[in-house]
Formats: C-alpha cells, sequence, structure tokens
C-alpha cells in the first residue's frame, strides 16, 4: 500500500480592481486626503473625505462637477464627480469624492453655488 499525495486546495488571492488601483495611485502621488479605504461600486469609485477643507484639495487636484444634496436635519452631502489622472492606455476611473457637511460649515466660495440635486 503505497501512501497516495493528498491534493492540496490553493488559496487564491483575491483578484485587485485595477480600478482601485488606479485611484489609489492617485490619492498617493498627489497627496489627496481620505478618511476612509475607497470603495469600488458600478459608478466609479467612492472617496469620503472628513471636511471642507479636504474636499477642496481633491476639486482643486482633480477638478470635475459639484453636486450638494438637499439639507437634511441641518446637514447636507457634497459629492466631487471627477476622473483619475489618465493611465497608460489613456483611460480614466471616474472617482465620486463625498463630504457631509454642516449648514454654514467652511466651504470654499467656489462651491456656495454647487448645484442642488
Amino acid at each position: 500500500m503505497s501512501a497516495q499525495p493528498i491534493p492540496l486546495r490553493i488559496a487564491k488571492a483575491a483578484a485587485i480592481d485595477p480600478q482601485l488601483v488606479a485611484v489609489e495611485a492617485a490619492i498617493d502621488y498627489l497627496n489627496l486626503p481620505t478618511v476612509r479605504p475607497p470603495l469600488v461600486r458600478e459608478d466609479g469609485v467612492h472617496v469620503v473625505v472628513a471636511d471642507g477643507e479636504q474636499f477642496a484639495a481633491w476639486t482643486f487636484a482633480l477638478g470635475g462637477d459639484v453636486n450638494r444634496a438637499p439639507a437634511l436635519d441641518g446637514a447636507s452631502l457634497w459629492t466631487l464627480r471627477t476622473e483619475s489622472p489618465r493611465r497608460a492606455d489613456g483611460s480614466t476611473v471616474r472617482i465620486r469624492v463625498h463630504v457631509a457637511l454642516v449648514h454654514d460649515e467652511f466651504v470654499p466660495a467656489e462651491f456656495r453655488g454647487a448645484v442642488t440635486a
């Protein structure tokens, strides 16, 4: 009776999403702030920042369209719709940067007229 080798299951590492890699590279290269790891969704990569100054840093670095949701209980969600710098293949990744701001909290003057959803 000879011993048969026992087949081993090889664990596969989770595939790293290339969109996430592109956004994390932009965050590192441009030294952009975040308060949690970016999340990949169908409509792009979502990033959350802590305050108006961090939101402004993203806007000044990447540009884009700013949207302000209607205020609810004295606060509203602001979203920057932008994209990553062009990658080697010429493509970009959609980025959504979010911040919740209390009514009358610091918002850079350029955004006071932001489009309200």
